[in-house]
Parts: structure tokens; sequence; C-alpha cells
């Protein structure tokens, strides 16, 4: 993945005694040992001096197009100087760091200047600050999650997104459409089966000997088989897929696409089911906040205090707690979906709206629940409060949020809070105008 854009202005006043300590070199060399760790190459610029300088280095720093500007308040200074840089419609930090010492005349007054900014109307969101001294360990602490939200962020932004045959019936919520840069190829059903019909017996022949939970099913995984080589090969210069799998394909095909979606997963390709673009969307955020494996699932059940998490078999091997198997879809009788428990460990949910971002954590503890994929998650925490299962529910339903949750392995809930700080997206809190009751 390509590394972040990170550029680092220090912005000092002569007239402080600090300002010919050198102090910001110091923090360059922090920064500079934490970034391979981190992934983002820094660009150190300045030290700005005047509104002169600070104005070239605004004019550059547009061209550039950071991915953050690190603004280094290394002593007082006022509007002139830091107010070309706050300007910037870049996310930024402003650092500032403690006296070089304390007694005789005050050095640099650099707490001072850091309030100084952020009281300017310049100041343009989004803004975030730091006091401290440049300690790697905290630095790293720090930027680690504001850097996985602001990768996520570059890639909603730029993301390709395939939407194949829109929604499923009757799930109007899911016309919902990115509003943050992504863009949507919407393609007809009818390509992917005239894709399907071209695939060569031969590479599916090679496919299910890569896939052995298929070979077993005859004709059937053949044909699960070729349609996962036919989304593979119209998806393949995209971030990832929204399909209608139902109900035309099991209807044209006789097979229903889960099987397919799950194998595709193992390769890395995101499909997101019943054509849930915006669900396409929350679990490319979650993979680039550094989750594993996401998918999409229902909420289907509230029992002693956790969540039965549930989707019709869609779920890669990777989360697999235990043996995982093909069987015949539930409801329809046709082959496939993988019937597997989900495994035990830290799990995060997304749900990105126009509206803001949903955001669930909790820990999933390795029990199953019905045909398909399941696992109840339990400690469960909203935007990083935690929440009873019944409160949650509350809060789940009052949002009006769509039926589905992006989940991935893995705590990402405070990642997750940054990049809704960073996308000016806002969390829900779960008031959307509709109120119930849950009991038992």
């Amino acid at each position: 993945m390509e590394a972040l854009k990170v550029f680092f202005v220090p912005a000092l006043r002569p007239l402080f005694r600090g300002a010919s300590l050198r102090l910001e070199e110091g923090m360059v060399q922090a920064l500079v040992n934490v970034s391979q760790d981190l992934g983002f190459t820094l660009y150190p610029l300045g030290p700005v001096r005047a509104s002169e300088e600070a104005l070239a280095v605004a004019r550059r720093l547009a061209q550039e197009e950071p991915d953050l500007l690190i603004l280094g308040v290394v002593t007082f200074a006022t509007g002139d100087v830091l107010g070309p840089l706050l300007d910037l419609p870049v996310p930024k930090i402003l650092w500032a760091i403690p006296e070089a010492w304390l007694g005789d005349a005050l050095p640099q007054n650099a707490l001072c200047g850091l309030n100084l900014a952020l009281s300017l109307p310049q100041a343009r969101l989004p803004v975030r600050w730091f006091y401290g001294p440049p300690k790697e360990r905290e630095l790293r602490r720090l930027l680690e999650p504001s850097l996985r939200a602001l990768r996520a962020l570059r890639l909603l932004r730029r993301a390709r997104l395939l939407w194949l045959g829109g929604p499923a019936p009757g799930f109007d919520a899911f016309w919902e459409r990115p509003t943050m840069g992504a863009s949507v190829e919407e393609r007809p059903l009818e390509e992917l089966f005239a894709t399907y019909e071209g695939i060569p017996g031969e590479a599916v022949k090679e496919a299910l000997e890569a896939w052995p939970e298929a070979r077993g099913l005859g004709e059937e995984g053949k044909r699960l088989a070729r349609l996962a080589l036919a989304l593979r090969r119209l998806g393949q210069d995209y971030d990832g897929i929204a399909l209608r799998d139902w109900p035309e394909i099991p209807e044209r095909l006789g097979v229903v696409p889960s099987a397919s979606i799950a194998h595709l997963g193992d390769l890395g390709l995101l499909v997101a089911l019943e054509g849930d673009l915006m669900g396409l969307l929350s679990q490319l955020a979650l993979k680039a906040l550094g989750g594993q494996a996401p998918i999409l699932v229902d909420i289907v059940a509230v029992e002693e205090g956790a969540l039965l998490l549930w989707h019709g078999g869609e779920a890669p091997l990777s989360w697999a707690a235990g043996p995982a198997k093909l069987v015949p879809h539930f409801n329809r009788g046709l082959p496939a979906v993988r019937d597997m428990v989900l495994r035990a460990g830290a799990a995060t949910g997304l749900r990105l709206t126009r509206r803001g971002v949903a955001l669930v954590g909790g820990r999933l503890e390795g029990k199953g629940g019905y045909l398909g994929a399941s696992g109840w998650l339990r400690e469960i925490r909203w935007a990083g409060e935690p929440v009873e299962a019944g409160a949650f529910l509350e809060r789940w339903l009052g949002s009006r949020l769509p039926h589905h949750l992006a989940l991935a392995q893995g705590d990402l809930v405070e990642a997750g809070l940054e990049l809704a700080f960073w996308g000016g997206l806002g969390v829900l809190k779960g008031e959307g105008g509709v109120w119930g009751a849950y009991w038992r």
C-alpha cells in the first residue's frame, strides 16, 4: 500500500530564546524514527518564522496534497504565521513541546501558542493537538490510530466499486450511494451471466483443484467455481463488488452464490451480498483500518447479554473457529453456503451512512447459532462506550440503520472513531427518532 505523505512544519518566533535551541530537530528525528513502523513518509519543511515564509509553505502544501500536516508549535507564534497553515483543507495535528526549562525567562511559551492556534478562526477542521516532548513511544501510540484512519479515508475517497444488479428486491436502504469520492460503476446482472458462460471448462477444473470444499459437489460445484471465476474476472479492476446475489442467480444457475463469495473472500476479493454498496464501503474501511477479512452480518438475536451475528455462509475460512463445510441453503435447499462458527476474539463492527458512522466493538466467544456463519458477540461497546446488549439494540434500531453490519477481526474501535473524526462523518448515537423496548 502506498505510504502516507506526512509533512512537518515547525513554527517559531525568533524573539523567544527557545527559538535558538533547535528544538524542532528533535521533533523531526522522532517522527523519522517512527515513520517506517507506521507506514508514512515524512517531509520536513520550514521552519516558518514570519507570514511570508508561512504563505510560501502553504502554497507548496496546497500543491503537494499531504495526507497529514503536523504543525510544530516550537514557540509562541501569532495568527499571521499560523493562519495560512491552519487554513489548509487537510488533516492537521498541532504539536507543542513543553518548555526547555522552568524558572528565569520563559523560553518558548509553546503551550500558550498552541492555545492561540486552536482559537484562531482559520483553524479549519479537522485538527487535533498534541502536547509533549519528542518521545517515540508516545508518538507511535498516538499516531498509529490516526494514520490507520487517514489510510482508510484515502481509500474511501479513491475506491472503485462495481455494483452488479443493484440491491436485492425490497432492500431499499441499500440504494444509498457513497458521498466521499468513491466511484461506482453499475452493470446489469446479464453481464455477469454472459461472463459466466464464457469461462472455459479448463479454468473451472483448475479452480476446483484449488477449492477442495467444492470438488465433492459434482455439477453444482462446477457452477459455483465458474461463478467465482466470473465474479473475479469482472472485479479485477475494482476494490470490491456489491452483488445482487438473489433471486436471479439461484433461479438461473441452480446454485446460491454464498459459497462462491466465501471462496473469493479466501482469495482477498470483497463481495458484498444483496447489492449492499455502503456495506461494501464499510468492509473496505475496516480492511484499511487493519481489520482482517471483513464480512457482512445480520443481528438476529439477543440472549443473556450477547448479540448473535449471522449471515448465510459467505465468510472466509480465516474466520472459522473449527471445521467448515458447504451445505445446502437453509431456505432454498440449493448448494451452497459455508457453515461455520466465527472464531473467538476481538471484533469490530462498522456501518457507514450519509448521516454518520455506527461503530461497535466486542469479543466473539467462538460459539455459533444457526446454519451459515454465526457467532455471539459479548463485551459490547458502542463507539467505545460499554453497553448492555439491550441498550445496543435500542441504539442500533433507533438509528434506523440498514440491516447489515460490516464486521472485521481485531479491535479497531479507536481507529474507527478517528476515521469518523478525520472524515468529518460524525458518530451515530442512536438518535434516529425511533424508540422501543426489549425484554426477556
